[in-house]
């Protein structure tokens, strides 16, 4: 299978046309046509910079393919959060809409026979060090030396791609989307990002003939689960894993389960790839096609033709010890922080926590506050699950006293959020953004406590949450058996609504509204919300059982969408 550069419109050449694959596998007929819907579409509009933000992968890569072709750069946040966009608003040029509509011309688009190796492609946003986003450049020329040794080191013949990532991401981008569009492979990225997704896609593969490759993330591979008949799908050729680090067991699960090797790619939105390996064969990271390392005082160093200036040396914040075939990482350098005057290796706390027997890990982060005291996010085995004011004091308590014996005081985690496994953005992060989520009703008392959320569906959406005990409604209610109020549950059910499906309009009435227990503070429970036609059902559980449901009608704002 040939290797057509980004610079020549592999997009314009045959992707093979599977007729036994659905509608939602990227195909060559479908492409071309969404390409010059999107070319007439962008006709009258402003050139420069266009936001663009599509989780359905078949509009992303015609959107991305007419913005290259029309001379325009595609600026890629990292997330479709309403705070997000707004930022990027004054940065760019133009937002593409939702959809383009229909090709109402029969006329041919001309299109150029090659792009400028050395124009910007995408502006991409990475969180950096620090959880704050960051914007970075990437050329045509950089992404297509990373896309050479991609297929060098991972030929795509007779395979059909299933990314269980983001596209908005490098890693997602290049591996899920640019590098099968460049060897004329099918591929696809809708509804697999959970296993039974996972599964149907694998099968669906299986069906026209073709080997599946698998580009996934340590979230992902981490929640496999045992239960899915996955030896009824087809053996994948590879499965990938980058974006944070894949503990060895889950590498072992993952090969386990899909009988096939997982490749964990290492590197950074700045750096580009470094270096990859098969943990399951060995610690050893071996650098990629094209990247020259050096070693110097335990840090790393690396020059390499994906990086914004090549022929300059670029410094990796992670330790390393050289071995005579690559590296082993020993984490990053950077992650100290000053707690009343004194340096707190953030890396230190963790590994102490996660000796601790109730702890899968840990995550600590500076939260900014003026007390100065950390933040920590501790991923529990299910048994050691608090659902209780008592329970999560007395696990509470055993955690600063496990810390105490390594740690001095100032150095103990203030404020603790505990947790099934610690929530990741689409690219496998705890950014920023969900720090703030973690930890917002420290300022914010009129909110639920946030731990984390699942989305099985476009319009589903189950939040972990819980009672905090300085919760302004607990006021009045009552001072000996204090209890969350009916009214608030029903304004968290709304609230939250909004937030995972947008703004779903005003108000119109409830239906069906049953309490059946109380709530109180310190409480664990789960909101399921549904999206509806006419608004949203919930309902509110703990481990004591449901405590509130109903269907709420809301009415939909009107007026169009606009790029």
């Amino acid at each position: 299978m040939t290797f057509i550069p980004l610079t020549r419109l592999p997009w314009r050449n045959a992707i093979a046309n599977h007729h036994a694959l659905p509608d939602h596998w990227i195909k060559t007929v479908s492409l071309v046509q969404r390409i010059d819907a999107w070319r007439l579409w962008l006709a009258d509009k402003p050139s420069g910079h266009w936001l663009l933000c599509h989780h359905q992968p078949l509009e992303f890569c015609a959107a991305l393919a007419a913005l290259w072709e029309s001379g325009r750069v595609a600026v890629l946040p990292a997330d479709n959060r309403p705070e997000t966009l707004a930022l990027l608003l004054e940065k760019v040029d133009g937002t593409l809409p939702d959809d383009p509509g229909e090709l109402e011309s029969i006329t041919p688009f001309a299109h150029p026979e090659a792009l400028d190796p050395t124009a910007t492609a995408v502006v991409l946003y990475t969180s950096g060090s620090t959880g704050e986003p960051v914007h970075l450049t990437k050329r045509f020329n950089q992404l297509d030396a990373e896309l050479t040794a991609h297929a060098k080191l991972w030929p795509l013949a007779d395979s059909g791609v299933i990314s269980q990532v983001s596209h908005q991401h490098i890693y997602g981008l290049l591996t899920g989307v640019l590098h099968p569009l460049c060897t004329g492979t099918p591929f696809c990225g809708d509804e697999c990002r959970y296993p039974e997704g996972l599964f149907a896609r694998l099968q669906e593969a299986g069906a026209a003939g073709l080997k599946p490759v698998i580009v996934s993330s340590p979230a992902q591979l981490s929640r496999l689960p045992e239960h899915l008949p996955w030896s009824e799908t087809p053996r994948p050729t590879r499965v990938f894993s980058s974006g944070a680090p894949l503990a060895l067991e889950h590498a072992q699960h993952t090969e386990r389960l899909l009988q096939a090797p997982v490749i964990e790619i290492y590197g950074s939105t700045e750096s580009g790839g470094i270096a990859q390996r098969r943990q399951t064969q060995g610690t050893v990271w071996q650098a990629l096609p094209g990247v020259e390392l050096a070693f110097s005082d335990d840090y790393l160093s690396l020059r390499s033709p994906f990086l914004e200036t090549p022929q300059h040396w670029w410094h990796q914040p992670d330790r390393v010890v050289p071995t005579k075939d690559g590296f082993e990482l020993l984490g990053r350098a950077d992650r100290l922080v000053k707690i009343a005057g004194k340096r707190v290796s953030l890396n230190h706390v963790e590994r102490v926590l996660a000796a601790a027997e109730e702890v899968i890990e840990a995550r600590c982060v500076d939260l900014g506050r003026t007390d100065g005291r950390m933040g920590v996010v501790v991923a529990l085995y299910d048994a050691f699950i608090p659902h209780q004011h008592d329970t999560r004091h007395d696990l509470v308590q055993r955690m600063r006293a496990h810390l105490s014996h390594h740690l001095e005081p100032i150095a103990i985690p203030r404020y603790w959020r505990f947790v099934d496994a610690l929530p990741s953005n689409a690219q496998g992060k705890l950014d920023r953004a969900l720090i703030n989520r973690l930890f917002a009703d420290l300022d914010n008392h009129k909110i639920p406590r946030w731990l984390g959320e699942q989305r099985p569906g476009a319009d589903s959406c189950l939040l972990t949450l819980e009672v905090p005990e300085r919760l302004i409604f607990l006021e009045g209610h009552f001072d000996e058996y204090p209890l969350v109020p009916g009214v608030v549950m029903v304004q968290w059910a709304i609230e939250c609504a909004n937030d995972c499906f947008a703004e779903l309009g005003e108000f119109q009435g409830i239906e069906r509204l049953k309490f059946q227990r109380v709530l109180q503070p310190g409480a664990r429970f789960t909101l399921q919300l549904t999206r509806r036609d006419d608004g949203i059902a919930f309902t509110i559980e703990s481990h004591e059982g449901r405590h509130c449901a109903g269907q709420i009608r809301l009415q939909a704002s009107h007026g169009g969408k606009h790029g």
